[in-house]
């Protein structure tokens, strides 16, 4: 069985912030910086013997006093998870987003930030994790992720979103196994639920519980691991399609989005175009514009090496054969080699 969970358009969560922010405020007056919006975003697959998530986390932070700020903003990433990218996202339809250096050690994830008197910056994190083990009667597979922390997030979280593409019932609970219950529950065109806390955050943990998988014939080998390099594929490239996207479709109020459920639910003149569902033949010009570049070859080959890392830990842990092994991994290395090679005659 498999499950996918995809967000909505991470980049245009700033349309949830850029109305006056002013409401609700007042009791983070001792708090020059904090994070009117936080949103998670997960992907994740469930095969025979293991789930593995792919999870992207966009941060909005405001800086609330009248001086500059230039500090290290941190968060905290589950500890055996493998950072895929940490990036500072644009706030116009035609800034693209950009890599940014970090430390990590542990679960303590930190990057430079500069904040103006007023100013906002949006970062988004995105990260490999396992989530369990396919849901066995021994426990539910789950999701953990840390908001609060004194020694490594120190900024007040006022809203928290949660957007999950798919309509099982999921439960969240905190750190201690008590029930948290969002503060609404909102059902996306694409069948998924929005969950949202919009009152300050004040648990420390949120530990989302994924559906228990029916029980069904085992996946084969070959469709499992392709799924995960089709996630990791996705996850990498879905930012550069939608910055392109942007572009193509920017006008002069702003930020605008087709079929972005941050946007349309939350940000300002969303209901002027509401058939704004994009022209496929742009699409498919940008699709076959970013396929052939470098970029994607990067990306495709960065995918491919966490497959091989993953397939080589379960083979490790006795969870692959070695027919299944030898014949799976001589496939993403032959892929793998084959990209090489292009990469080396683009640099000729």
């Amino acid at each position: 069985m498999m499950k996918r969970v995809s967000g909505c358009t991470a980049l245009l969560v700033l349309a949830l912030v850029l109305a006056p922010l002013t409401a609700g405020f007042a009791q983070y007056a001792t708090s020059d910086v904090t994070i009117p919006t936080y949103l998670i975003e997960l992907d994740y697959e469930t095969g025979e013997n293991a789930t593995m998530g792919v999870a992207c986390e966009t941060i909005v932070f405001r800086n609330l006093g009248d001086t500059n700020r230039s500090e290290d903003a941190c968060i905290a990433v589950p500890e055996d998870s493998e950072i895929m990218q940490v990036m500072k996202m644009g706030h116009a339809t035609d800034a693209a987003p950009a890599g940014v250096a970090y430390e990590r050690e542990g679960e303590v994830l930190c990057w430079n930030m500069t904040l103006k008197p007023g100013g906002m910056a949006m970062y988004s994190v995105r990260y490999v994790v396992p989530l369990g083990g396919a849901g066995t009667s021994d426990g539910p597979d789950v999701f953990v992720k840390k908001l609060i922390d004194p020694e490594i997030v120190t900024y007040p979280i006022v809203s928290l979103i949660l957007k999950v593409n798919t309509d099982d019932e999921i439960e969240f609970t905190d750190g201690s196994g008590n029930i948290l219950e969002p503060d609404s529950a909102s059902p996306e065109d694409d069948g998924g639920v929005r969950y949202m806390w919009t009152d300050q955050v004040a648990f420390e943990e949120l530990h989302v519980l994924l559906p228990q998988p029916s029980h069904s014939q085992p996946i084969d080998r070959w469709i499992t691991y392709a799924v995960i390099a089709l996630l990791l594929i996705s996850a990498l490239l879905y930012p550069v399609l939608h910055i392109k996207n942007n572009k193509l479709r920017g006008n002069d109020r702003g930020l605008s989005c087709s079929g972005c459920s941050v946007c349309d639910k939350g940000g300002d003149g969303a209901e002027d175009e509401p058939d704004a569902g994009g022209d496929w033949e742009e699409m498919d010009e940008i699709v076959t514009e970013i396929t052939q570049s470098k970029e994607d070859l990067i990306r495709k080959k960065k995918a491919i090496f966490a497959v091989l890392s993953k397939l080589d830990k379960d083979h490790d842990a006795g969870e692959v054969s070695d027919d299944d092994y030898r014949r799976l991994s001589r496939n993403y290395k032959d892929k793998a080699i084959e990209i090489m090679k292009q990469l080396d005659k683009m640099e000729e």
